[in-house]
């Protein structure tokens, strides 16, 4: 019975052909298409038909028993007329086409349906992957040769025709062939990424016929241009190709139906893929010719004129034509305005003429114009004078009459160009547009006409502009005689500002003399906000002014600057000067706190250039002395805070901490403020040059602990054994964490060190100086905590003395503290550092986080294993380590975790295993079962089977028992093997842990 829910296969539309139809009737594909949708379409149609075809040529003989020719005959009867017939048609094969009747006829029905189309080589490459067009153009030299023809042509290819092929034929193919090596080229990358195809073919074969020369094409066609008047071209007819009956035996081609093309539409098609040839290879001159003759031959056929071989779109043309720069299209305005653009503003005036009057631009296309030619022409850009630039304006301004809404670009340019004419180049352009204007749009030209005479009459020294103004206005002939006397009445009756209806003339907008107290807060905010040295000049003019009631430099209190040169700054007489350096001194310091160092340094420089000046007299060598140490400062917290970026010269700037460290040595009058001091200290311990260190003064608290550290590395250079060390870093280190609420107090990461100790550690960049301090501490660790369970180990913790006078003065919690801090700040700096690692994951469990120890004992094992990808070496991780994890994983209730990992021992716990097992995991991420794969040793995995029969885990047993059976498992291989498979299952764990722990 047969199931209803069985789904039905969906029957196929009754309009749809079958391909195989058209062999059983040759006169179906006629019909078919030329239906108005058929289905399949023509380009479908021609896939099927290549699809079908096989490509496999008959090398010696086409009748073979069972073929197609012998069944002709008849099942059992084979006539003398017959077998002449197949005598002729096996030597035809032999010599000819080497092809069976199933292939010709398939290949006929595609090139009949190619022709159809008229051989368009646009449609076919949309419709058509490459291979299948090379596909289509192997038979159609096959079938017009009249033999068998290899796709793409040898470089000695014989042209010579067959019997069965003919010369029309063979030259039409010809110059399909070269036309699509041509436009191959241009689509050559997508071609070549094409997916494979199955059938036809192969990818060497296209990128074979895609790497032909070209050269020999262009010739041929060129060749073929040149002699189309003399010798006539034809096409192929859709009745050329005679489809196969099963009734004759005749398979030859009507190549008289052939249908001869004009001269012109031969020469309009070759052209036009020339030129796009040479456009893609940039030949523009041979493209530009090419396009030229394409046009002029297109232009020469007849209106009415069917075209049989020319396929050319007008629009595709056109755009082909504009690439080259031979359009007859005229262009637009906003065309032309992006051409001036790239031309350096070529005609860019009366191209804003023209859009006054058309209004095409869009108006904030236009001001930004206004803005670039500004900018160029300040910055030396444009060798131009402003009058281009006043040009501009103006047409802008009289565009934005017709802009309602719009009132700030008048007022702008007023106030922009006082100075200069600005009135004629207004007039002259609303002259220009007044022809071209509306009656509503002559009315907004009208009033601010009365705007600008009025504006002008408010000016003291522009009185007699607006007297020649009105006069202009009148010859215009857009004001009556009533509205030109009453305006010429206003002006006479009144000297004092006319307020008119539009806002564009409120000057208190834009105040000159007088600002009002919003315009001056603008200019202190902006002062405020700036960062840069001639914006700070240019502010404190303008602010100069207008009279402030304080002192300029008194503005922002956030700006600081160091007692030294406040002191010499307020020293001077009231000035500029005074608010410039005070200004530039804050503005500098507040920058480089918020990291922006260029800007700072560039402020410091600009003001050490203004301390040559007179006015400073004697103090100028001291202020500018002051100020070098201060971008020194500046430079070598830049160092330190892009440490890997290098940004500056290394040896350079350790150069400079040396002679700012020689005035303290010295002892000069003048000395650089303690903070630069120290700060050049820690550079140069972060550079090594630790002699340069030795000679400074042990008084000052600050430069304490880079003194101590260069003792140390020096006094370990003299002795090079394990011998101990220099024991004022020691003695300095131990003194910050008494148990003294003087020296408790809290720093800023928590930890209760002495605030200098954390300044001095967080400026420590070089990875010697971090081992160095990490050794101290993690020895005090070990002595304060006294557990030999819990003892960190790291480089240089031998030379420091195990033991500590009088332990319990100590605060154990501000070392560890301190400590995790320091490990944190040191791997940020150098993640890589396996020890530090390690040690940092002994501090956690010491602590009691047996996660983030795990993270970082993970760590350490893929650092050390290049991400899983070497295997794990003894230096990297020790049983000692190994046994800290497994502590950690069973702490967290990870006991199958803590099982695998006993087998990275030297030699395997089974104590800790079996203990281990019998644990019941608490943990989700810790399943028995997803480990399995990570096990090499087979006694551990006997007694997980032992296990999982015990508790009735049937399933569990299986998996196990499967995991055994591996081959690399099997007892009997040999060494090598086993350290293989160990080293797999390894790194499989790693990646577990890795995606747990790190992820």
């Amino acid at each position: 019975m047969e199931d209803p829910l069985k789904p039905k296969p969906v029957p196929l539309a009754a309009e749809t052909v079958l391909w195989f139809e058209f062999l059983l009737d040759p006169h179906k594909i006629t019909q078919h298409l030329q239906c108005k949708n058929p289905e399949p379409s023509a380009a479908e149609l021609i896939v099927q038909f290549i699809s079908m075809t096989p490509d496999t040529a008959i090398a010696s003989t086409v009748v073979t028993p069972g073929s197609d020719l012998q069944s002709l005959g008849g099942a059992n009867a084979t006539t003398p007329a017959t077998s002449a017939a197949l005598n002729v048609q096996q030597r035809q094969a032999e010599v000819g086409l080497q092809l069976t009747r199933k292939q010709l006829a398939l290949k006929i029905l595609e090139l009949k349906v190619a022709t159809w189309l008229k051989w368009d080589l646009d449609a076919l490459e949309k419709s058509l992957p490459v291979a299948m067009q090379l596909s289509l153009l192997r038979d159609l030299c096959t079938i017009s040769y009249g033999r068998h023809v290899t796709i793409p042509f040898a470089s000695d290819f014989d042209f010579k025709i067959a019997s069965a092929g003919n010369e029309r034929a063979a030259r039409f193919a010809l110059t399909i062939y070269h036309r699509l090596l041509l436009r191959l080229q241009l689509i050559k990358d997508s071609a070549l990424k094409a997916s494979r195809p199955l059938m036809y073919q192969t990818v060497d074969q296209v990128q074979q016929f895609l790497e032909t020369p070209t050269q020999p094409s262009i010739e041929y066609l060129e060749q073929l241009c040149a002699s189309a008047n003399s010798k006539p071209f034809h096409v192929f007819h859709y009745d050329s190709f005679v489809t196969l009956d099963c009734d004759h035996m005749n398979s030859t081609q009507n190549y008289d139906m052939m249908r001869l093309i004009s001269p012109q539409e031969l020469r309009a098609q070759l052209h036009y893929e020339l030129a796009h040839y040479y456009l893609h290879t940039k030949q523009y001159m041979l493209a530009r010719e090419a396009a030229a003759a394409c046009n002029s031959n297109l232009q020469a056929l007849p209106a009415n004129a069917t075209l049989f071989f020319c396929h050319i779109r007008p629009a595709e043309l056109e755009g082909l034509l504009q690439a080259c720069g031979i359009s007859a299209h005229q262009q637009t305005l906003l065309e032309r305005f992006h051409q001036s653009l790239l031309n350096n503003y070529t005609d860019i005036v009366p191209i804003l003429r023209l859009d006054n009057r058309a209004r095409e631009i869009p108006l904030v296309s236009r001001r930004n114009v206004e803005l670039d030619i500004e900018g160029a022409i300040s910055t030396g850009l444009l060798k131009e004078t402003r009058l281009l630039l006043l040009q501009v304006a103006a047409l802008n301004v009289v565009r934005t009459i017709f802009e309602w809404g719009n009132i700030f670009g008048n007022v702008e340019y007023f106030e922009k160009y006082r100075d200069m004419d600005c009135m004629p180049p207004i007039v002259e352009a609303m002259q220009d547009a007044l022809t071209h204007c509306s009656a509503k749009e002559q009315t907004a030209l009208k009033h601010f006409l009365i705007d600008c005479v009025l504006h002008q009459q408010q000016e003291q020294q522009q009185q007699d502009q607006s007297r020649q103004l009105l006069l202009t206005a009148k010859e215009m002939g857009i004001f009556s005689a009533e509205e030109m006397l009453d305006l010429d009445e206003q002006l006479m009756q009144s000297t004092q500002p006319v307020l008119s209806n539009s806002l564009a003339t409120l000057n208190d907008w834009i105040c000159h003399s007088k600002m009002t107290r919003v315009d001056v807060a603008a200019l202190e905010r902006q002062l405020i906000t700036c960062s840069t040295a001639n914006s700070v000049r240019i502010l404190l003019v303008k602010l100069c002014g207008t009279a402030p009631g304080k002192p300029l430099w008194a503005i922002n209190p956030s700006w600081d600057v160091p007692q030294p040169l406040k002191a010499l700054i307020m020293a001077m007489p009231v000035s500029f000067l005074q608010d410039f350096s005070y200004v530039l001194l804050g503005k500098a310091r507040e920058l480089a706190t918020r990291g922006n160092y260029i800007d700072a340094v560039s402020m410091l420089s600009v003001l050490k250039s203004e301390t040559q000046r007179q006015e400073l007299g004697g103090n100028a060598q001291i202020m500018c002395k002051l100020i070098t140490w201060e971008i020194l400062h500046i430079q070598v917290t830049q160092c330190l805070e892009e440490w890997h970026q290098k940004p500056l010269d290394l040896t350079a700037l350790g150069g400079r901490c040396k002679q700012c460290l020689a005035a303290l040595q010295a002892g000069d009058a003048m000395m650089p403020r303690m903070e630069i001091l120290e700060s050049c200290a820690i550079m140069l311990l972060n550079l090594t040059e630790f002699p340069a260190l030795l000679y400074l003064d042990k008084r000052a608290a600050q430069l304490e602990f880079p003194l101590a550290f260069a003792s140390t590395f020096v006094e370990m250079e003299k002795m090079k054994g394990p011998k101990k060390a220099c024991r004022d870093a020691w003695e300095l280190m131990l003194s910050m964490f008494l148990n003294v609420p003087k020296r408790a107090a809290s720093a800023a990461a928590g930890s209760g060190t002495n605030s200098s100790l954390q300044a001095f550690l967080q400026r420590v960049r070089h990875q010697s100086v971090f081992g160095l301090a990490i050794s101290m501490l993690g020895k005090m660790h070990n002595i304060l905590k006294d557990d030999p369970n819990h003892d960190l180990n790291c480089e240089y913790m031998q030379l420091w003395p195990i033991t500590i006078t009088n332990p319990n003065s100590y605060s154990l919690r501000s070392v560890c503290e301190t400590l995790q801090w320091l490990l944190s700040e040191a791997l940020s700096h150098y993640p890589q550092t396996i020890s530090w690692l390690k040690m940092k994951g002994d501090l956690e469990l010491a602590i009691g986080n047996n996660e983030s120890a795990m993270r970082c004992y993970v760590n350490a094992l893929v650092t050390g294993t290049d991400y899983c990808t070497l295997p794990l070496q003894r230096n990297v991780v020790d049983d000692y380590v190994i046994r800290k994890m497994i502590r950690c994983a069973a702490n967290l209730g990870c006991h199958m975790q803590a099982t695998v990992l006993c087998q990275f021992l030297e030699e395997i716990d089974y104590g800790i295993v079996f203990k281990n097992l019998s644990e019941k995991s608490s943990n989700f991420t810790d399943a028995m079962d997803a480990y399995y794969s990570c096990i090499w040793d087979t006694t551990l995995l006997e007694f997980i089977v032992n296990l999982h029969a015990k508790r009735g885990e049937h399933s569990r047993k299986l998996e196990a028992i499967s995991m055994m059976g591996t081959l690399e498992l099997n007892a009997n291989n040999n060494e090598e093997i086993k350290r293989e498979s160990a080293m797999v299952r390894k790194s499989r764990f790693l990646r577990s842990l890795a995606k747990q722990y790190l992820l």
